[in-house]
């Protein structure tokens, strides 16, 4: 059955509980959050933060330990029981861990910083904002005693960021990619939906794209450095560099092919290892090309696979030679859900209803956990506050400039997730069914 697009409900007591969403309550939230130092693997003060503040507010909140030292920050305003159930969801962990050399400024630090109507500081845009938002908006039903058919939930989440396990990068630090998220749904934090706050420029995000890390391994000879005039001496470095011109060629193949909500698949040659510089004396008998492969709804990992061995063997074929070694490092699938669910149509016309305007769905490019939610059966829809650039940035990257935040986006965004919760949760179980 349709799922009423076009309906926009108003629970009447959204103006009691929007009045505990203030301008001085988000930007205070934030900067707590900043100061947080949080990096992939050292969640832990985050997860006390949130967990504490929840409690204070009269929530129903706990630690869902992940692994030693990891915990989730988990929550339930329970409702009557009847109703839709929601999982307002973020990850506490940052991109960076604030002690890179060569990443330099404010919104590198984990030092929140309120000027000019912004906020700086590692974590305000990926994603301590969005959690600033859901946590006060779930303060604010609480607050105003609010009870609604169905529950709502909240996950804070480890290990998001994308990071993997790769070779001698080994540990809790490297123990990204949805970690905590797959813990989440599959350790009985579930809902109907999932409202997951990122990074999405005040938009709708109904898709995202998946990756691939891929390495590639080509062989040499092992010899001496002084003896590789010598004929039949292979230097696999060089073997490599021959083979990242077809991997190039093969790239541009690939994205113009696929396409999708006018989003191109794309490649990106992310990493080259080869040789020991600790003994430039010998000659490098192995090399390897890492790739980072983003794909479209539609496309596997298993079809990357074919396409990849197909170019290793015709390389392999033209240089006389073994077919270079392929192994996959991460297979995150890419998303799309339906823009009728029940989750979209309520975030759709809670921001109509806040912001007066209408926006746009999109398919976000960085990875998400939204996936792993909507692979269990909890389809997830991505809004938040970050993504916008302040002025100064003149068209670079966050992960340029450093992350920041308009304060005016966040409270929006808190707002927002408030109406998306009354809206949905106050809505029988059984009338969205089939």
């Amino acid at each position: 059955m349709a799922h009423d697009a076009g309906r926009a409900m108003t629970h009447p007591d959204i103006e009691k509980a929007a009045a505990a969403i203030t301008p001085d309550v988000v930007r205070q939230t934030l900067l707590d959050m900043i100061d947080i130092r949080s990096p992939t693997g050292a969640e832990a003060g985050m997860a006390d933060y949130v967990v504490d503040r929840l409690r204070r507010a009269g929530i129903d909140a706990s630690q869902q330990l992940v692994e030693e030292g990891r915990p989730n920050a988990v929550a339930r305003w329970p409702g009557r029981g009847d109703g839709l159930n929601l999982l307002l969801t973020g990850h506490m962990d940052t991109s960076y861990s604030g002690d890179e050399p060569h990443l330099h400024g404010e919104g590198f630090r984990p030092k929140g910083i309120y000027r000019d109507g912004w906020i700086w500081g590692l974590g305000a845009n990926n994603m301590k904002s969005g959690l600033a938002g859901i946590v006060v908006a779930l303060e604010a039903i609480a607050k105003a005693g609010i009870v609604l058919r169905g529950d709502i939930s909240l996950g804070a989440v480890v290990g998001e960021i994308e990071k993997a396990p790769v070779e001698e990068f080994q540990g809790r630090d490297y123990s990204g990619y949805g970690i905590g998220t797959k813990y989440l749904v599959s350790h009985g934090v579930t809902a109907d939906f999932a409202l997951l706050a990122e990074p999405t420029g005040m938009r709708i995000c109904t898709a995202n794209m998946g990756c691939v890390w891929a390495r590639i391994t080509v062989g040499g000879t092992v010899a001496h450095s002084a003896l590789t005039d010598k004929a039949g001496t292979v230097n696999a470095i060089k073997v490599a560099r021959q083979l990242c011109e077809d991997i190039d060629l093969w790239a541009g193949e690939f994205r113009n092919a696929n396409v999708c909500m006018n989003e191109h698949a794309h490649v990106t040659l992310a990493g080259i290892r080869g040789g020991d510089p600790w003994r430039l004396s010998r000659n490098p008998h192995a090399c390897s090309v890492y790739l980072d492969i983003r794909t479209l709804p539609g496309q596997t990992a298993d079809q990357i696979k074919r396409e990849l061995r197909s170019v290793l063997r015709r390389f392999a074929e033209r240089q006389r030679m073994e077919e270079p070694a392929l192994t996959l490092l991460v297979a995150d699938p890419p998303l799309v859900i339906a823009e009728d669910l029940p989750v979209v149509t309520a975030l759709s016309a809670a921001y109509r209803s806040v912001t007066g305007e209408t926006t746009a769905t999109y398919l976000r490019r960085p990875g998400s956990d939204a996936v792993h939610l909507s692979r269990y059966d909890v389809p997830c829809v991505q809004f938040g506050p970050g993504g916008r650039l302040h002025p100064d940035a003149k068209g670079r990257s966050m992960h340029a400039v450093g992350d920041h935040v308009l304060l005016d986006d966040v409270v929006l965004a808190a707002r927002i997730y408030l109406q998306t919760a009354l809206n949905l949760c106050d809505r029988p179980a059984r009338k969205e069914a089939g």
